[in-house]
């Protein structure tokens, strides 16, 4: 019976368990019945049978107490790894929702998995795949949430502006035979194209405010329109290794200003900002800048010998894919 404890067979395979007691305690008793007996009429033959089937039963909950044991233990391990690998490629994507549930979400999975590694370490087994499935059910939520984020690009009004600027930058790099750029905001990608041909794709930070739309100067959000390369400074000329100067603010960015200060959703005495760049040190898998788009200092090595001043780069929440070649 200390086996099948050890094994927690109670627990895990009660029955079997329950049964090896009642035999133990059935052959206690018989046992203490004989011992009352005089020497000469004593008859142990069935208190050892009681015994016996009690050893067997107990070894039978042991072993069975044991499987469990170890099919718990690899389940719960598997679920603390899986969950282990889905988070960080959850929080990649919730780059894409700048969504305080979310966000809280995937805070709380990674509670539950720091959970399920103590309780795994412990040989919690239970406890750990519990805390894992946990873990498993926030980052399902958190997946919704970016889901619902993502469909509301597909329907949002801007998508037919995005798609009349996407058009309208590859029909000029088709005429010119130029090198264009398409920033799409929520999928953090920076595209160079050519005559309708991707030629790169780099991964980019965006500002703080993630795909929020630009209002004023200090909201941190990454304007959408269509820019030009005003400057090109390389190590030394920019805080962030190498820089592509944009024209933002242009003329319809002046104007789209003025309404939202007509409407009075940005305050009279507010600025529009300017000083947006396409620049190095970025690679953090965060949005960061104050409006800027960060490339790796790598991938701007890669970059600036494929641009010019007057490149045009034009940058959309999100590129609609019938807008593309």
């Amino acid at each position: 019976m200390e086996r099948a404890a050890a094994a927690e067979g109670v627990a895990r395979a009660p029955e079997l368990c329950a049964r090896a007691q009642a035999a133990l305690v059935k052959a206690e008793a018989e046992a203490k019945v004989q011992s009352r007996r005089s020497l000469w009429s004593r008859d142990y033959e069935e208190a050892n049978r009681l015994a016996l089937s009690a050893r067997l039963a107990a070894e039978t909950c042991a072993f069975r107490a044991g499987a469990v044991r170890a099919s718990l233990r690899a389940e719960s391990l598997k679920a603390v790894q899986d969950l282990t690998v889905s988070i960080p490629r959850v929080a990649e994507l919730a780059r894409h929702a700048r969504d305080e549930n979310v966000a809280s979400d995937i805070l709380n999975a990674e509670i539950a998995l720091g959970e399920a590694r103590s309780a795994a370490d412990k040989g919690q087994y239970e406890q750990a795949r519990e805390s894992a499935e946990k873990g498993r059910a926030l980052l399902a939520s958190a997946v919704a949430g970016i889901n619902r984020l993502i469909d509301q690009f597909n329907v949002d009004p801007r998508r037919a502006v995005w798609k009349k600027w996407v058009v309208a930058t590859l029909n000029e790099s088709a005429r010119t035979g130029d090198v264009v750029i398409l920033i799409d905001k929520l999928r953090r990608e920076l595209h160079v194209y050519r005559v309708r041909e991707e030629i790169e794709s780099y991964p980019v930070d965006l500002g703080a405010a993630g795909v929020a739309v630009k209002m004023r100067a200090g909201d941190d959000a990454t304007p959408e329109g269509r820019y030009r390369v005003t400057q090109i400074r390389g190590p030394g000329q920019t805080h962030y290794y190498r820089a592509l100067m944009l024209d933002y603010p242009n003329a319809e960015d002046r104007s789209r200003f003025r309404r939202l200060q007509k409407t009075g959703q940005v305050g009279r005495n507010q600025e529009i900002g300017s000083l947006i760049e396409i620049h190095g040190q970025g690679g953090r898998s965060q949005d960061w800048t104050k409006g800027c788009v960060a490339l790796d200092n790598g991938d701007m090595d890669d970059l600036v010998p494929q641009v010019k001043v007057g490149t045009a780069v034009t940058i959309v929440g999100t590129i609609p894919d019938e807008a593309l070649p």
